[in-house]
C-alpha cells in the first residue's frame, strides 16, 4: 500500500486521549452489515463460550449511587475535537453492568479498536486500587448530539446491558427501552438474555444527519449481526437490520422487543397511597395486525403474570405508547412522565405470520420495568439457517400510526357499581373531527366478548367540551369467572371510524 495513503487513512481514525493522539491497530477493511454477518455465521458454528469475568469485585459490588459517581469526562468524547455532529461517551463497568464489550471506530475503508483507558473517567471520591482498574473494558456507550438546541450536547441513544438500548427524540426524557432480541420472555422456561458483545461505530462526515452502528450479538442459543442507522430529531428514527443464526431451537423467540414500566394509571383500582394521579412510562400497546387495522390495549398492573396475544398474519407494526402528554395527569416534577417516549415498531420488508405478545408482571413500585412486548412467529426458528428481519423504530410523541382516525385517549373503570362482579368501562376517543363525523351523528358501538362476560349496558355520546366521543359499557360475570377479553370500536353506518379497544377483564 502507498505509505502516504495509509498515513492519511490512519489520520482519519486517530483517537483523542488525554496523552495525545495515537493510532491503535488500524486495519484496512470495509465494515458493513455483511462484514458483521460473516463474523456471526462463523461464531454460530462454534460452541458458545460465556464471557470471561473481567471486572474486579471492587466495581461489581458498587451500589447504584456509588456507580453513578464514576463520571466520563466530556472533554474525552469521541469526535469532539473534530467538531463532528455526533460524539460518543463510554460507560465504565460496575454495579449491574459487568459484561464488557469490544468497541471499534470505522470509516469507509478502515477500522480500529477503541482501547479502554482509566484517564477517560473521574472516579471522584471512589478509591479503586491499581489492580482493580487493570484489564477493564467498556460496559457500553452513549451518543450525544445537538438535538435540542445548537451548542447543547444531549444524549440521543445509549447501549448498556445485554442487548438493551434506549433513545430519545427532541425534548424527551428516558423511559422505555428496546432490545436486540428476547428469548422466552414471560415463557414457562427461564429467560435467556442475548448480549451485544462487540460494536463498530461509524465515524460521521461533517454535517451528517445520521450515525451508523453495527453490533455483534451472542448467547447460548443464537449469534447475530445487527445494524442501526440512528437519525435524531423531533422524531428519532432508528433503522434496524438483524441477521440471526440460531444454534438451537428456541421455544419463544421475541423480535423487536420493547420493555417499559406501568405502575398505575387512570383505570387502576388504587394508587398505592401515592399522591400522583398516574405513574407509568407507557400507557398502552398499539398493534397493527395488518396495514388497515389497529388495536389498542391499555396496560395494567396485574396481581400475577399475565400474557396477552394478538394475532398478526401480516404485521404492519406494534408499539408501547405514552399517549397521555398532560403534565396534570402525573404531577411529577422529577420524573416528568409526560415527556417519556412512545416507541413504534414499523416492519420493513416481509415478516412471517405470528403474533404480538404482551407480558405484564406485577409491580409494587415504579423502579422496575414490568411490561414487555414483542413479535413471535408461528413457525419455529430453524437452527443453522439465517433469519433476516428489518424494522424501523420511531421514538416519538405521536399518539397513533395509521388506521381509522379515532384513537383511544383514555380508559377509566368503575368497579362494582351496585352489583357483584360488575364493571363499567368509560372509553374516550379522540381524532373524530366534525369533517369526519358530524357532531349530530349517531355512532354505533360494535362490542365483542370472549368468555363469560355479559354486556349489561352500552351508551355512546359526544363530549361537547372537547369534541371527543365517549363509549360507556357495563359488564357482569359470575363470581370467580376467568379472565375475559373485551373488544369494542365505533362505526358510522358501515364504516369503522375508530381503532379497536381491547381489554383483558378479570371479573
Amino acid at each position: 500500500m502507498n505509505f502516504h495513503r495509509l498515513t492519511a487513512a490512519c489520520a482519519a481514525l486517530l483517537w483523542f486521549t488525554p496523552a495525545g493522539l495515537v493510532a491503535a491497530g488500524v486495519e484496512r477493511v470495509t465494515v458493513d452489515h455483511d462484514y458483521v454477518k460473516q463474523l456471526a455465521a462463523e461464531i454460530a458454528t462454534e460452541p458458545y463460550e460465556p464471557p470471561r469475568e473481567q471486572v474486579s469485585p471492587f466495581f461489581r459490588k458498587l451500589g447504584y449511587d456509588q456507580y453513578r459517581r464514576i463520571r466520563f469526562i466530556p472533554e474525552n468524547s469521541l469526535w469532539r475535537a473534530e467538531n463532528l455532529p455526533f460524539q460518543v461517551q463510554f460507560f465504565h463497568p460496575g454495579y449491574l453492568f459487568n459484561q464488557t464489550l469490544e468497541i471499534h471506530e470505522f470509516t469507509a475503508t478502515h477500522t480500529q479498536p477503541i482501547p479502554f483507558t482509566q484517564k477517560f473517567f473521574d472516579y471522584q471520591e471512589l478509591k479503586p486500587s491499581f489492580w482493580a482498574k487493570r484489564g477493564l473494558n467498556y460496559a457500553g456507550f452513549r451518543v450525544i448530539n445537538e438535538i435540542n438546541q445548537p451548542g447543547k450536547w444531549d444524549e440521543i441513544i445509549s447501549f448498556l446491558g445485554a442487548s438493551y438500548f434506549r433513545a430519545l427524540a427532541k425534548e424527551q426524557r428516558y423511559g422505555i427501552s428496546a432490545r436486540g432480541l428476547a428469548l422466552n420472555a414471560g415463557g414457562p422456561a427461564a429467560e435467556e438474555f442475548p448480549a451485544f458483545i462487540e460494536f463498530w461505530l461509524g465515524k460521521p462526515e461533517a454535517g451528517a444527519k445520521s450515525l451508523t452502528v453495527h453490533a455483534l450479538l451472542d448467547s447460548k442459543s443464537v449469534c447475530g449481526a445487527y445494524s442501526f442507522v440512528i437519525t435524531p430529531g423531533a422524531e428519532t428514527v432508528i433503522d434496524v437490520k438483524a441477521t440471526l443464526f440460531f444454534r438451537t431451537g428456541v421455544d419463544l423467540p421475541g423480535f423487536a422487543p420493547l420493555t417499559s414500566m406501568f405502575w398505575y394509571g387512570e383505570a387502576s383500582p388504587h394508587h398505592y397511597g401515592d399522591f400522583r394521579p398516574e405513574v407509568h412510562d407507557s400507557d398502552g400497546l398499539l398493534v397493527a395486525p395488518s396495514s388497515g387495522e389497529r388495536l389498542w390495549r391499555p396496560l395494567t398492573n396485574p396481581a400475577g403474570l399475565q400474557r396477552s396475544d394478538f394475532t398478526a398474519p401480516a404485521l404492519a407494526g406494534f408499539g408501547l405508547l405514552q399517549r397521555d402528554r398532560d403534565f396534570r395527569s402525573y404531577e411529577d416534577l422529577e420524573a416528568f412522565y409526560h415527556q417519556r417516549p412512545s416507541v413504534w415498531v414499523e416492519t420493513v420488508g416481509p415478516w412471517p405470520a405470528g403474533k404480538v405478545r404482551l407480558v405484564e408482571l406485577p409491580a409494587g413500585n415504579e423502579f422496575n420495568d414490568n411490561i414487555v412486548a414483542f413479535f413471535t412467529p408461528d413457525q419455529p426458528v430453524a437452527p443453522g439457517k439465517p433469519l433476516e428481519l428489518a424494522w424501523r423504530l420511531h421514538w416519538t410523541n405521536a399518539a397513533t400510526f395509521g388506521g381509522a382516525p379515532g384513537w383511544v385517549r383514555s380508559t377509566r373503570q368503575t368497579i362494582h357499581d351496585g352489583a357483584d362482579n360488575r364493571t363499567r368501562y368509560v372509553v374516550d376517543f379522540n381524532g373524530l373531527t366534525t369533517d369526519l363525523v358530524p357532531a349530530n351523528a349517531e355512532l354505533f358501538p360494535e362490542i365483542v366478548t370472549a368468555g363469560p362476560a355479559k354486556l349489561e349496558h352500552v351508551h355512546v355520546v359526544r363530549n361537547e367540551q372537547d369534541g371527543s366521543w365517549r363509549l360507556v359499557m357495563a359488564f357482569s360475570a359470575a363470581p370467580g369467572a376467568p379472565l375475559t377479553e373485551l373488544r369494542a370500536r365505533l362505526k358510522l353506518g358501515d364504516k369503522v371510524v375508530t381503532e379497536t379497544w381491547a381489554m383483558a377483564w378479570k371479573p
